[in-house]
C-alpha cells in the first residue's frame, strides 16, 4: 500500500519555508543638483545648496539600508561611466547622526577615481551610505574620530561633477548562505516526524 498524501505533506512544508532565500539588492540613484532629490543634504547636513557648481559639489546623498545576515556586502558605482559624478563614497554603521564611520573608497578615489566596486564584511543592522563628489569625505574619516553627524569636509570638486548623476548598487548576502533559520529547521523537523509516523503506520499494515 502506498500513502499518496506524503508528497503533498512535504510540499506544503517546503512552501512554508521563509521565501526570503535570495539576495536582496538596493539601488540608489539621483543627481546632486536636483532640488527634488529628498536624499540630498549639504556638507553640514543642513539643506543642500544649488547656487553654484562649488555648492553642488559639496552636497551628499544619504541612504539607509538593512543587513539581515552577516556576510560580504558589495557596493558598485555605475554613474560615472554614463557621464555622471566622479563619486566619493562613505559607509557608516547605523542610521542618523550617531552612525559611526565604517569605510570609504578613499584609496580608489585618490588613485584611479571614477566608478568602483568594493565589498565589506558586515554584521546585521542598519547602515548608511553617503554619495558625493570627489573628494567630499566625512569629517569623521578625515579626523579619524566622530560620527555622521559631524558632517563632511566641503572638499567636493566642481570639476568632478559631470552631469551630477550617481548610481550605487548594493548587494546583500543570501539569507541562507550560513546556517538555516530556526523556522526552516522546525518545518523540516516536522516533515521528518510526519514521514516517520507514516512509515511506521504502513509497516504495521503489512
Amino acid at each position: 500500500m502506498q500513502y499518496s498524501g506524503l508528497p503533498t505533506c512535504l510540499a506544503l512544508a517546503l512552501l512554508c519555508v521563509n521565501p526570503q532565500a535570495f539576495a536582496v539588492d538596493y539601488s540608489f540613484s539621483g543627481q546632486l543638483n536636483d532640488p527634488g532629490n529628498a536624499a540630498l543634504a549639504g556638507s553640514d547636513l543642513g539643506a543642500p545648496q544649488f547656487s553654484t557648481d562649488a555648492a553642488i559639489a559639496n552636497n551628499v546623498a544619504l541612504y539607509t539600508f538593512n543587513v539581515a545576515t552577516s556576510g560580504t556586502v558589495s557596493f558598485t558605482s555605475l554613474g560615472f561611466a554614463g557621464g555622471g559624478v566622479d563619486p566619493y563614497f562613505s559607509l557608516f554603521s547605523g542610521s542618523g547622526n550617531a552612525a559611526g564611520f565604517f569605510g570609504s573608497n578613499y584609496v580608489q578615489a585618490f588613485s584611479t577615481g571614477g566608478d568602483f566596486a568594493l565589498s565589506f564584511a558586515l554584521t546585521p543592522g542598519d547602515y548608511t551610505v553617503a554619495l558625493g563628489s570627489f573628494a567630499n569625505m566625512s569629517i569623521a574619516e578625515n579626523t579619524g574620530v566622530g560620527t555622521l553627524g559631524d558632517g563632511f569636509s566641503s572638499l567636493g570638486q566642481p570639476g568632478a561633477l559631470g552631469s551630477t548623476f550617481y548610481r550605487l548598487n548594493v548587494g546583500i548576502p543570501d539569507r541562507f548562505n550560513g546556517a538555516p533559520e530556526p523556522g526552516t529547521l522546525l518545518l523540516l523537523g516536522i516533515a521528518g516526524v510526519v514521514f516517520g509516523v507514516i512509515r511506521y503506520y504502513l509497516s504495521r499494515r503489512r
